[in-house]
């Protein structure tokens, strides 16, 4: 429906440095990432939140959580190609470990 189009859920993707940098001059995430968590909610805010109070550890370390408004059609689209549950939040793999689902996220950036 035309409202659900409208709709916008929040995503959030903890990254590093040079990912954050190449998402601002790009305009888009970049293809590096095998997995590329996003999660989705409150609860995803939270499960990136456990990268910066030491409960989980990436190498390299991330440095910062993007908030990303997503059309809910989109997100919907996302989560059935794959998802899995992390500590509580329910992530999808952007990469090509994942869902493979990057291509279609960056076009809606």
């Amino acid at each position: 429906s035309e409202e659900e189009q409208r709709e916008m859920v929040r995503i959030y993707r903890h990254m590093t440095d040079t990912e954050f940098d190449y998402l601002r001059e790009h305009g888009e995430l970049p293809s590096t990432q095998p997995y590329q968590t996003i999660v989705e909610g409150e609860e995803g805010y939270a499960y990136c939140m456990k990268y910066f109070v030491g409960k989980k550890k990436v190498t390299p370390p991330v440095s910062t959580i993007v908030e990303f408004r997503c059309p809910s059609p989109l997100v919907t689209t996302l989560f059935e190609m794959q998802w899995k549950i992390e500590d509580g939040a329910r992530s999808h793999g952007l990469g090509d470990k994942g869902g493979n689902g990057l291509p279609l996220f960056n076009a809606s950036l």
